[in-house]
């Protein structure tokens, strides 16, 4: 009789380990939701132009990257000579550079204030010596020195870098 009761009872209660597939089909459908919904973000962050945002956010400091692309125009600066004595002999110092920035207006503003442009470097220029220019930290200080003395002279904009075309000495 206890056999017969057995298999009645065993009919009624679930084989094992059916309650646990359940369970799975459950968890993989969450995670799967989540999966889903985490794609649909990334999309939605990247159609609305958050996506650029949000990942210079987890990289941290953007500095760097914004000084590696390059500007949208570049204003030309002409030549600037300058006399350098150097061991009692006259020698010549040739700057020739470009003006990096991102901002149309800015351009007008530029060619206006050339001639100022021009006289600031000058007076960068004329404090110089060859050993200050001759080493490749020398031209970076003075890339920064222009950098700074032009930028602090505009008012509709600001510079993305100055880029040299050439520092030689003859």
């Amino acid at each position: 009789m206890e056999n017969n009761k057995e298999k009645k009872e065993g009919k009624n209660v679930e084989a094992p380990g059916r309650g646990s597939k359940k369970v799975l089909w459950i968890i993989g459908g969450v995670i799967l939701f989540f999966i889903l919904a985490a794609v649909g973000a990334g999309v939605f962050a990247v159609k609305m132009g958050y996506a650029k945002q949000l990942l210079v956010n987890m990289m941290g400091d953007n500095s760097e990257s914004l000084s590696e692309q390059e500007p949208q125009f570049m204003c030309d600066v002409p030549e600037i000579l300058v006399n350098i004595s150097v061991n009692g002999r006259d020698r010549f110092l040739s700057v020739k550079f470009y003006l990096g920035h991102d901002e149309p207006e800015l351009e007008e503003e530029l060619e206006k204030r050339m001639p100022e442009i021009r006289d600031a470097v000058l007076k960068i220029l004329w404090e110089k010596s060859i050993e200050d220019i001759n080493t490749p930290e020398g031209k970076e200080l003075l890339r920064e020195e222009i950098f700074q003395t032009v930028n602090g002279m505009l008012h509709r904009g600001k510079l993305r870098g100055v880029y040299f075309w050439h520092v030689m000495v003859q």
